[in-house]
């Protein structure tokens, strides 16, 4: 499927992907940003919306989204099998969530990516993203209003 573009590691080395976005122990962060914080529900554990730190939630996003990915219901494994009805719904939630990974990282991380030199890069991964979830419809632009200033300054239209 298209979106598989931006998972690539996840089907190589789902484990080493997961570990390189947000060690447990690095980030004192529970919210994303100042004003907005995200509560993670995934239907099992966590049946209701339940805050978490930072770090907790991205690891529990990359461990879902490697689950729905790696489900054979959700993505057929051969072309004769239909996609199920709930494929589009599915992904418009996992990307919605990812994005909100990008709003943790530029609100709580940005200044040491631009120590280390690696501000092109995850503008750039943005940039990408953000392209990508506007052609497909696939993030409701509500959701994108956390990082509004940043998307005008990168993605002019």
């Amino acid at each position: 499927p298209f979106f598989l573009f931006f998972f690539p590691r996840f089907r190589n080395n789902p484990n080493q992907t997961k570990a390189a976005f947000h060690p447990l122990t690095r980030c004192p962060s529970k919210r994303r940003t100042q004003r907005y914080e995200y509560h993670w529900a995934d239907g099992a554990k966590y049946k209701k919306p339940t805050a978490l730190p930072a770090p907790e939630y991205i690891y529990l996003l990359m461990e879902w989204v490697e689950n729905l990915i790696n489900d054979e219901a959700l993505f057929p494994p051969v072309p004769s099998i239909p996609f199920p009805k709930t494929f589009v719904p599915t992904i418009k939630q996992i990307f919605r969530r990812l994005f909100r990974v990008f709003v943790h990282v530029y609100y709580h991380h940005f200044d040491k990516l631009c120590e280390i030199g690696a501000e092109a890069h995850i503008n750039t991964c943005y940039k990408h993203f953000y392209y990508f979830i506007v052609e497909y419809k696939l993030v409701d632009p509500k959701e994108i209003e956390p990082l509004a200033e940043l998307t005008k300054q990168l993605c002019p239209d």
